[in-house]
């Protein structure tokens, strides 16, 4: 295991985040291919708000890599006090959509990894606000968290209702956990 800080509950955060998308990116790697663009149902509820409303395997995939890493971005260059925009990246959001867009998201993760983990006590401490609530970046890096693990299930339930063998959530390797 790389020991991405000195930090504590950094060093904490990422070994947990790490295995959670290593885990996320296992499960559709095993997936059909055609089931990767598949939707349980038509309508206006198969979306999440009006940003993602392409709602399959594959466009939650790109939707969570890309905004995990406009997130890590702009937590690295934000400054104490500022509020974070939606993670919104067309161009990265483009480079993730052609076949090979489940080993270019690990490649973007690697990256996302990587500027997370040389944060600072002060960067980790710094206020921010988004969606009209005040976070503390680490703070916000849990919420990261909880972002993914959200759309896990939702790829999760998708994977079950089109008969595909779901991930089992707490027999994955590496045993040991933070």
């Amino acid at each position: 295991m790389a020991d991405y800080s000195k930090i504590p509950e950094l060093n904490r955060f990422l070994v947990l985040f790490d295995r959670l998308v290593n885990f996320t990116h296992d499960g559709i790697e095993a997936t059909p291919k055609d089931k990767l663009e598949w939707v349980p149902a038509e309508g206006g509820n198969v979306q999440f708000g009006t940003r993602l409303n392409d709602v399959t395997i594959r466009a939650l995939c790109v939707h969570m890599f890309a905004g995990e890493n406009k997130w890590a971005r702009a937590l690295r260059d934000c400054k104490d006090g500022d509020a974070l925009d939606r993670p919104n990246d067309p161009a990265l959001t483009a480079k993730l959509s052609g076949e090979d867009f489940l080993s270019l998201a690990m490649d973007i993760h690697k990256e996302t990894m990587d500027i997370i983990s040389r944060f600072s006590e002060g960067d980790l401490q710094k206020s921010i606000s988004f969606a009209k609530r005040n976070w503390t970046v680490m703070g916000f890096l849990w919420a990261i968290y909880g972002h993914h693990n959200y759309h896990h299930g939702n790829i999760d339930t998708y994977w079950r209702l089109s008969g595909c063998e779901a991930a089992d959530y707490f027999n994955f390797e590496p045993r040991d956990m933070a």
